[in-house]
């Protein structure tokens, strides 16, 4: 793979999976954090929070020194092939949040986490899939009834606003998180520039380096600039908790809409050519069922959201949508009235024909019985 890329794919950045490398290393892993319980936490902490390269190789060094892991090769392999799945060394490329193989790995990781072993017979494996499945039913079940209530922002600063009205309620559900342990850093205004903010955790200790660093934000309201220099919303199109911060500092009104990817809001997919759930062609006039569901589910909650703002324009949706129905079931007795009448008219088209039909061989039969020639026997 590594040498077929490059030439197949020669634009491709090719990256190994984070989880099939900690994977691939587990049992030496399990023994050390066996012998030092401290370990996992502060090595997880090095490799999930947005290092710089140089900050990175300075806390794995820190880390190597503390608990003397200079020999173990576990340790020696993962950083000869840091720079193929530490994102510290590639966060300027633009990932779309997938780090992992993370599709063909997600039904695995729900199996083992919550409902099998390896130790499982298969009559317990059998009902424990089902289980799974069960489970995950509910949760869609919760998350379609939670999709048709209404949000509400945390705060009322005008860009949470904003993107809780464009985000999925899922990307909104992250940004939310991320804002909320924005509250944990400290904002001060850089000496050099007032555009540049230095933004640090306000619980700077000497265990995790990154705790202890300032990162750099530029935040032009003029220009509409927002660049923090973790890189996170280059690498996945989010923003950081740096970024999220200044916000808050500012008080701004309005993110710039180039920073709102479209892959991440509700208008991601409009007029799909084709719907998993739909094996027939699907058009924009919306000549499938399911397309068609989609199209009319998608307005009618704009006009129910709408219509819950106030009276008045409850009034408006409410007569809208009882002259639609009154229209369709209008629509529906014509087209019922329609195919009566077209089924009355072939069957006396129908019958016309076989009318016919017989008349032709009771004339046509005399004429057969006078040419026979054993008629009269």
């Amino acid at each position: 793979m590594a040498k077929a890329i490059p030439k197949i794919f020669p634009r491709t950045l090719h990256k190994f999976c984070r989880w099939h490398i900690m994977n691939k290393h587990k049992d030496p892993l399990k023994k050390l954090y066996k012998l030092f319980p401290d370990l996992k936490d502060q090595l997880s902490a090095i490799l999930n929070h947005p290092l710089m390269p140089f900050e990175f190789e300075d806390a794995w060094k820190a880390l190597i020194e503390k608990y003397n892991l200079h020999d173990i090769n576990v340790m020696i392999n993962l950083w000869a092939e840091r720079k193929l799945w530490i994102s510290a060394y590639w966060k300027e490329v633009f990932f779309a949040r997938m780090t992992s193989t993370q599709r063909s790995e997600s039904m695995n990781f729900v199996l083992k986490r919550g409902f099998v072993t390896e130790r499982d017979n298969l009559h317990i494996f059998a009902k424990q899939v089902n289980n799974c499945v069960q489970a995950r039913h509910e949760a869609e079940n919760a998350e379609a009834n939670a999709s048709t209530g209404t949000r509400k922002t945390v705060t009322r600063y005008g860009f949470e606003a904003q993107v809780m009205d464009k985000y999925t309620r899922a990307v909104y559900s992250v940004f939310r998180e991320r804002q909320y342990h924005s509250t944990a850093f400290r904002i001060k205004t850089s000496q050099d520039n007032p555009k540049n903010y230095l933004v640090h955790h306000y619980n700077q200790s000497k265990e995790f380096a990154w705790s202890r660093h300032e990162f750099r934000v530029l935040a032009d309201e003029v220009e509409g600039r927002y660049e923090c220099e973790c890189k996170l919303w280059e690498h996945i199109g989010l923003f950081c908790h740096h970024v999220i911060a200044v916000f808050e500092h500012l008080r701004l009104d309005e993110i710039p809409s180039r920073y709102i990817l479209k892959r991440y809001t509700k208008d991601a997919v409009t007029n799909p050519d084709f719907n998993h759930k739909d094996y027939r062609t699907t058009t924009d006039d919306g000549t499938s069922i399911e397309c068609r569901r989609t199209i009319l589910y998608s307005e009618a909650v704009k006009i129910i959201n709408k219509g819950c703002s106030s009276e008045a324009k409850f009034q408006i949706a409410l007569s809208a949508f009882r002259d639609a129905n009154s229209c369709m079931d209008t629509e529906e007795t014509e087209m019922e009235h329609n195919e009566d009448t077209e089924m009355e008219n072939n069957e006396q088209s129908s019958n016309q024909d076989d009318t016919t039909q017989e008349t032709g061989e009771q004339n046509h039969i005399p004429q057969t019985e006078n040419n026979d020639p054993y008629a009269d026997i």
